[in-house]
């Protein structure tokens, strides 16, 4: 059979309740001055730090696409030449060189390929 619980007269008493005047601290006023200021110190960091970041983005550049002087990618071979996109600019260029247009057709080079003369 188990244990009974022994009741004793302080766990049945009704609990203390404070007053009013016993609710108040006069440490209290201290300590909310000092949490506000913190807060407002936190607050003021986290917004500087988000106006810091907006400026940043606003003054950054992003680079732009590497020119790398005399480099292509092959698109095509018509009419005995080969089409090619310079890297640097995008423009569509039509090169001459009947080596490279030998090597397109027989497979050695393909589309997408970069090639640099």
């Amino acid at each position: 059979m188990g244990r009974k619980r022994r009741y004793y007269r302080e766990d049945r008493r009704r609990p203390e309740y404070l007053e009013e005047d016993d609710w108040e601290d006069e440490d209290a006023p201290d300590d909310i001055d000092r949490s506000v200021r913190k807060t407002s110190w936190g607050l003021l960091a986290v917004l500087s730090f988000g106006l810091l970041l907006s400026i940043a983005q606003v003054l950054y550049v992003p680079s732009g696409p590497a020119v790398s002087g005399d480099a292509y990618r092959v698109v095509s071979v018509s009419r005995g030449r080969l089409q090619a996109e310079e890297i640097g600019t995008g423009k569509i260029v039509s090169l001459d060189d009947q080596n490279l247009v030998k090597a397109a057709l027989d497979g050695t080079i393909k589309r997408g390929d970069v090639i640099h003369r």
